[in-house]
């Protein structure tokens, strides 16, 4: 007996009304539409940075600028051709309609999503016709998988590539007498979507070459001669269709292979323990149901299960070569999810058929209660193994280590991208290692820390490569990233104090936003600090200042304060209303004699609470005041810059006020100085 096998009557129709099936396939499809919607809600409709990269390379071309990130730098920082060229025309389409493009990429893949449910139903009922069960098991073992929901709003191109494959393993399932060149175009575009789909293309040619061997083809509607024919045709269109595509990107990258390949593997890799984990985990948070295909080697004669057996083996051997990746839910295996569903599916075809013909079936069959009742456990068993596996799923997969645990700090990510989109000027430049985001956002030229889109660093040498987390071993040096000049560098990401090479801490954000800090290069120009005593205010000594209250009793604070987090940006000693015994409880007030102002800005340290009313420092001229600043939520310092130039030759007093009992109501003021201008 011959699972898989077509029958050889007329095909009955795909869609019926009254095929449970269907039913299936419409619910499945209805619940992968609303919880993928669900969880773009959960994830504020952003995306992971991943995707953002495409995005930017998708914006530049639709811009003229060429498929790069950074114009004008030709480096292949994507892995995801065809995917980039899908979403071109929906960047342009979304910024003449004044539509957010992230939503509608994210649309788009959901739709896919769904579209890839359909595509699998279609295929199970040409593998096994007739048999609902089987196919619906087939298409919900995909359909609740919380890595393909996670996935489905993720940005990625990963649904893409699944469309292309099962729309591939469609074509090569029909009669049709050009299959040949449409499996050739689509094995193409699999790799323009994918550099790894060339194991897809290696799997179909392992698995249709022996079917010339046997002398009963299978399916065997279709003889030897055709069959080659059409093998032919397909290889000759992959090689015509993906050779010129592979010519145009050497020539246009002058690069073999992408940059992401000398980045994340290049020669020297040695991943395999960590590859072998992700590997063992993909199948463990799925009850290792996943190694259930593996039991379809029986029924190899068939040359689709060759197909995906062959791509299901290679591509989880190459992942494990790799090292996987380090988001949840294992991406880079989410691709298998059909085949393995599929070859399950079939596996349950083939069981149904055998279980059927023995004796003990038949008996059954010959008593309806009994068989009613023996049905309605198989069933119910089936669909509360789907509710184990969707709750685990939940559990483990991208819901609760991505889109729960990360969607604020990414949504706060995004807040804060687009607002330096504002802050900043064309031109200018940025280091960061969530290029993604900030590239796109911001319209900055992007300095990558971790090479994506930096050659050099893609290409350098690290000691136990494939040890580390993957795609961010290789990492730039704070020199290497500083020798670009970058206007900013981003929070985090190069590692020390950077004001010793001409940057400050800027902390002035707008409300909201949980950034502990942004360095700038220096912006002040020519000029210089003033050194007369009667312009300075020296918290060395604050003899002569007025207190009140008990938030400044021990000023100024000399070392760290017992209770409080790490506090960053001062030089010297610092006013600080945050105390040992009280901590955030601790009032008061502390106010300088007066100075004279003689520069044209006067530059402070400002850190601690945000309220702009009970937590100030505030510059008090002839009685009025002129300017404040507050903290923004964080033990950080960062430098605040009031022009004085109106009020040279004035007396002036720096009022520092902590009225505030709340979390977070305490105030830090350190580094006060004017500044003057060179003459031009």
């Amino acid at each position: 007996m011959k699972p898989f096998n077509r029958s050889s009557h007329r095909p009955s129709p795909l869609v019926n009304a009254t095929d449970p099936a269907v039913w299936c396939l419409f619910l499945t499809t209805l619940y992968v539409s609303l919880t993928a919607t669900s969880f773009a809600r959960l994830y504020h409709h952003n995306v992971i940075d991943d995707a953002y990269i495409s995005f930017q390379y998708a914006r530049n071309l639709v811009l003229g600028q060429g498929l790069v990130f950074n114009p004008g730098q030709y480096v292949e920082g994507y892995t995801n051709f065809l995917w980039v060229v899908v979403l071109a025309p929906f960047y342009a389409l979304s910024q003449s309609l004044g539509t957010d493009f992230v939503r509608m990429a994210i649309g788009i893949s959901v739709a896919l999503s769904m579209l890839n449910l359909a595509l699998l139903f279609a295929i199970a009922r040409h593998l096994f016709p007739r048999d609902w069960f089987a196919t619906s098991v087939t298409i919900v073992l995909c359909g609740v998988d919380n890595a393909y929901l996670g996935y489905a709003i993720s940005g990625l191109e990963n649904h893409l590539l699944i469309f292309l494959s099962l729309t591939c393993l469609w074509a090569w399932l029909r009669t049709h007498k050009l299959r040949g060149l449409w499996v050739g175009l689509l094995l193409a575009m699999t790799c323009m979507t994918r550099p790894d789909a060339g194991l897809f293309v290696f799997a179909f040619v392992l698995a249709t070459i022996p079917s010339l061997l046997w002398k009963k083809p299978s399916p065997p509607q279709i003889p030897q001669p055709a069959t080659l024919a059409q093998i032919g045709l397909a290889l000759g269109t992959f090689i015509i269709v993906f050779g010129l595509y592979f010519g145009w990107r050497v020539h246009y990258y002058d690069s073999w292979l992408p940059n992401t390949y000398y980045l994340k593997i290049g020669n020297e890799i040695n991943a395999i323990e960590r590859g072998w984990h992700y590997l063992r985990t993909f199948a463990e948070d799925r009850f290792y149901i996943p190694a259930l295909a593996l039991l379809a080697l029986p029924w190899l004669r068939h040359t689709v299960v060759r197909w995906l057996l062959f791509w299901l083996l290679l591509h989880a051997a190459y992942v494990v070569y790799v090292g996987g990746d380090f988001y949840s839910g294992h991406r880079f295996l989410l691709v298998l999810l059909p085949a393995i569903a599929l070859l399950i599916g079939g596996l349950i075809h083939h069981g149904r058929k055998r279980i059927s013909s023995t004796p003990l079936a038949h008996w059954f069959m010959a008593h309806p209660p009994w068989m009613a009742f023996i049905i309605g456990i198989t069933h119910g068993t089936v669909a509360l193994g789907f509710c184990l596996l969707s709750a685990r799923g939940f559990e483990r997969g991208p819901y609760t280590h991505e889109i729960s645990l990360y969607g604020e700090q990414v949504h706060n990510n995004i807040k804060f991208s687009k607002w330096l989109g504002s802050y900043s000027h064309a031109g200018e430049s940025i280091v960061a290692g969530d290029i993604g985001a900030t590239g796109f956002f911001t319209n900055l030229i992007v300095h990558d820390v971790y090479g994506v889109i930096d050659p050099a660093i893609a290409r350098m040498k690290v000691n136990n490569f494939g040890q580390g987390k993957a795609g961010h071993e290789k990492r730039g040096s704070r020199d290497y990233l500083l020798s670009h000049h970058p206007t900013y560098v981003k929070w985090g990401y190069v590692p020390g104090d950077l004001r010793p090479y001409g940057y400050y801490v800027f902390t002035d954000f707008p409300p909201g936003f949980q950034q502990p800090g942004l360095w700038v290069r220096e912006d002040l120009g020519e000029g210089s600090l003033l050194h007369d005593p009667n312009t300075r205010l020296d918290l060395h000594n604050l003899s002569g200042w007025r207190q009140s209250g008990n938030a400044f009793e021990n000023a100024p604070t000399l070392r760290p304060v017992a209770g409080q987090e790490h506090v960053f940006g001062h030089s010297g000693p610092y006013l600080n209303s945050f105390t040992e015994s009280l901590g955030d409880r601790a009032t008061g007030t502390i106010t300088s004699p007066p100075f004279e102002l003689q520069g044209d800005l006067l530059l402070l340290w400002v850190g601690g609470g945000r309220d702009p009313q009970r937590l100030r420092v505030s510059l008090i001229v002839e009685g009025t005041r002129v300017a404040s600043a507050t903290g923004h939520n964080h033990e950080v310092l960062g430098r605040r810059a009031w022009n004085i130039t109106s009020f040279k030759g004035k007396t002036a007093i720096l009022e520092v006020v902590d009225d505030s009992p709340d979390v977070w109501g305490h105030i830090m003021v350190g580094g006060i100085r004017q500044w003057l201008k060179a003459k031009p």
